[in-house]
């Protein structure tokens, strides 16, 4: 990788300014908000205070941010009222060992008076830029939130990395250069399982048991940025495979290829393969595995084609369903078909010229055999 590090200066020093001119306006307004403040001063501090205000909108209007926060900053059109409230939290997060702010102190941090605290409430809300675009949370991660002003929020995991990339100046093209070829079939498996543990965390996020009884659909945001880590995991994983001589060849590349498997598909089959492998149990309830690549209930809707008889999946045996009621596929409990985690972790078959269509036919021709003495009569006319 080639290093720049008089760009990552130069960025870092302008991002300090930025946050430096965020802190210095908090101050003054701290010092605006005591009551007994003479009137001269109280006029020094408003004219410092406009002067800063001018100063951190020149900045950031100046300022070309990069990778994560560019593409946060562009999607969601943050103002500078925005960068603010981030700036706020950012500080609170590496200065105090409580990270949360409630939204009244927040929205006090870059409003003077009461009204304008009240009217920019809205700031805070669900759909706006701050919390559509995961920059902001909700430090208890309620579900529905009464009033904005008593709910505590705080910066969330994913803007301080991006936070952390800007200042050391990582670009998208810094992370293209430090691809590295797989090493084999097994090093690929641990990236899949990487990939299908943002699965689980967006799933565990956006399907909470407290959720079931809502009485309104889930808002899009709850597992986006989970989305944008799933989409840029995936692209890097593809990224790798494109440098990697012979990775068409890898066990899982020739799996994945041969009964052609969506990402869905790809996912679900990891899931139950380090099942087995981290647990020592084979099986997942059907349900589980529908929420686990489900980014909203929609999808989740939409998603019972995978488990359904006609799916790939099921027709080409790659798992097997056990349901607890006849044709309720999502009542019952899925595994991964033993030639199928063979297949997956390249197990070494020999000298066996089986290929996957004549297993595949074998499989069938067994799944409709009516008795043994049909059984014997093909054997001996063949």
């Amino acid at each position: 990788m080639k290093t720049r590090p008089r760009k990552a200066t130069r960025r870092a020093t302008a991002l300090r300014e930025l946050l430096d001119l965020c802190d210095d306006l908090q101050r003054i307004r701290s010092r605006l908000a005591e009551g007994s403040l003479a009137r001269d001063a109280r006029t020094r501090l408003k004219r410092q205070e406009r002067t800063k205000h001018d100063r951190l909108a020149d900045h950031l209007a100046r300022y070309r941010f990069r990778g994560p926060l560019s593409a946060l900053l562009r999607e969601h059109r943050f103002e500078l009222v925005h960068f603010q409230v981030i700036a706020t939290l950012l500080q609170r997060h590496l200065r105090s060992e409580d990270p949360g702010v409630d939204g009244r102190q927040l929205l006090a941090t870059v409003f003077d008076s009461s009204f304008e605290v009240l009217a920019g409430a809205e700031l805070l809300h669900e759909n706006g830029p701050l919390r559509a675009s995961g920059v902001v949370v909700l430090e208890d991660d309620e579900d529905v939130v009464d009033d904005l002003l008593d709910s505590r929020f705080r910066i969330s995991e994913d803007a301080l990395l991006a936070f952390r990339d800007e200042i050391a100046g990582l670009v998208v093209e810094d992370r293209r250069e430090r691809r590295a070829p797989y090493t084999g079939n097994h090093e690929l498996l641990a990236d899949l399982r990487i990939l299908h543990n943002l699965y689980k965390h967006r799933s565990e996020r956006v399907f909470r048991q407290e959720r079931w009884d809502r009485i309104q659909v889930g808002h899009a945001s709850a597992g986006r940025v989970l989305t944008q880590r799933i989409t840029g995991c995936r692209r890097r994983i593809d990224e790798r495979l494109r440098c990697t001589p012979g990775a068409e060849d890898f066990p899982a590349v020739r799996f994945f290829r041969e009964h052609l498997l969506e990402d869905a598909e790809q996912i679900l089959i990891v899931h139950l393969l380090f099942k087995e492998l981290y647990e020592g149990n084979a099986y997942a309830d059907a349900a589980e595995l529908l929420r686990l690549v489900s980014a909203d209930e929609v999808e989740l809707i939409r998603n019972r084609r995978l488990i359904r008889p006609s799916s790939k999946l099921v027709k080409h045996e790659l798992i097997q369903i056990e349901p607890m009621l006849e044709n309720r596929e999502l009542t019952g409990e899925v595994s991964l078909s033993d030639w199928a985690v063979n297949s997956l972790f390249g197990a070494d078959h020999g000298s066996e010229a089986i290929d996957h269509d004549a297993r595949l036919d074998w499989h069938l021709y067994l799944k409709n055999l009516e008795d043994t003495g049909t059984f014997f009569r093909d054997l001996e006319a063949n």
